[in-house]
C-alpha cells in the first residue's frame, strides 16, 4: 500500500533530520540497505558451483579407491576435497560478496573495532549522554 503525500513528506522530513543529526549513522544505514539489495541468487553461479563440487567428489572417490597403488593419489584426494569445498562455497555465496571492503579501521572514538560490543555500547552511552547535555 503506497504512502499518502502527507506520510511521504513526514518520512522525508524525518530522513533529513536523521541525516543532519547523525550523518555517520545515516551513511551506515544506507550502506547496509545497499548491500542487502545488491545482487542476489544466481542460477548460473549455483550450477557451476555444484558442477565443481561434483568433479571434486569424483576426484576424491577415485583417489580413495586407488590410494593403495600409489601414494600420489593422496594428493588427488586432497585436491578433490578442496574442489568440493570451493564448489559449494561458490554455489551458495552471493555474487559480489567478496568485494566489500572496510574503509574505516578505526571508529570515531579512536578505539579499534576489535574491542567488540562492549566498546560499541560505551560509545553509544557516551553519545547519548552528550545529546542529553546538549553538546
Amino acid at each position: 500500500m503506497p504512502l499518502s503525500d502527507h506520510e511521504q513528506q513526514l518520512l522525508d522530513q524525518l530522513e533529513k533530520q536523521l541525516r543532519s543529526e547523525d550523518p555517520r549513522f545515516a551513511r551506515n544505514i544506507s550502506e547496509t540497505q545497499a548491500a542487502a539489495t545488491g545482487p542476489g541468487f544466481s542460477a548460473k553461479r549455483f550450477v557451476l558451483g555444484i558442477l565443481i563440487a561434483l568433479v571434486g567428489l569424483a576426484a576424491t572417490i577415485l583417489a580413495i579407491s586407488l590410494v593403495s597403488s600409489s601414494v600420489w593419489w593422496i594428493a588427488l584426494g586432497v585436491v578433490g576435497f578442496g574442489l568440493m569445498v570451493t564448489g559449494m562455497y561458490w554455489a551458495f555465496s552471493r555474487p559480489g560478496q567478496g568485494h566489500t571492503s572496510r574503509t574505516n579501521s578505526k571508529s570515531a572514538g579512536g578505539k579499534s573495532d576489535s574491542k567488540g560490543s562492549a566498546g560499541f555500547m560505551s560509545r553509544l552511552e557516551d553519545r547519548w549522554e552528550k545529546r542529553q547535555r546538549g553538546e
